[in-house]
């Protein structure tokens, strides 16, 4: 483990780790398949996510700390390459006992990024099931978190999320397959990911991170890309952060 998060780890107690250690071998595969080294490392990046998260919910429906593990897991998932390991902007996640709407809005949203209230939201039934069954490319917590990443960095003076590079890249890419998406040209990816450039990033990271030797096989080109982006192919299991 690197000098950083010796440090970093110091400030979290044993039993704190050790919590999220046992809650996340039961829930994310991701994690029960990374090395020793990288559990650890993992484990320090969730418990920041959590001490820097805001975690809200209805007065009669509880929220416990396996949930708020769970559901930070993802964020820790989708960053492991990458130095951010909290969200600035959105840091406050309200989680609801189900589905919902919006006042004028005939639609039930299982999860949402609100840029108004600067808010995710998630139903809990849908965030258990995207952890449950996890080779689908369903995963709510990826895909509200993709849509995080992509404002934040956008709303960044300096320091961007991502190499802008590797963005510039992605784009280039994105736009290309984006089409093929909308041509229903290919049945891999979700035909919502043709909504728009956001969509179709959240869409991906679903895929990349539910069904990575499908979507390098068949999408070789999108999926390097975005390996290259978030600096991981999840391919490696035990070790797949890239540098």
């Amino acid at each position: 483990m690197s000098f950083k998060y010796k440090i970093l780890g110091y400030f979290f107690k044993e039993k704190s780790k050790t919590e999220v250690h046992l809650v996340l071998l039961k829930w994310s595969s991701y994690y029960k398949d990374l090395s020793t080294v990288n559990q650890e490392i993992f484990q320090i990046r969730t418990l920041i996510f959590i001490k820097t998260t805001r975690f809200l919910s209805d007065p009669n429906f509880y929220v416990s700390p396996e949930m708020k593990i769970v559901i930070s897991s993802a964020f820790t998932q989708v960053t492991f390459g990458l130095k951010i390991v909290a969200l600035s902007k959105f840091n406050t996640i309200f989680i609801a006992p189900s589905a919902y709407t919006y006042q004028k809005i005939n639609q039930l949203f299982d999860g949402d990024v609100n840029i108004k209230t600067n808010r995710v939201n998630l139903s809990w039934p849908a965030v258990e099931r995207g952890f449950k069954i996890s080779d689908d490319a369903l995963n709510l917590c990826i895909h509200e978190f993709g849509h995080c990443l992509i404002i934040e960095n956008s709303k960044r003076n300096y320091m961007g999320i991502f190499n802008e590079n590797n963005l510039e890249s992605y784009k280039n890419t994105a736009i290309y397959f984006i089409n093929e998406v909308r041509a229903d040209e290919h049945s891999f990816l979700r035909n919502y990911g043709g909504e728009n450039l956001m969509e179709f990033f959240s869409v991906s990271l679903e895929s990349f991170f539910e069904k990575p030797n499908e979507f390098s096989q068949k999408l070789p080109k999108l999926y390097n890309s975005l390996a290259q982006l978030l600096n991981q192919d999840p391919r490696k299991k035990e070790h797949p952060k890239l540098n």
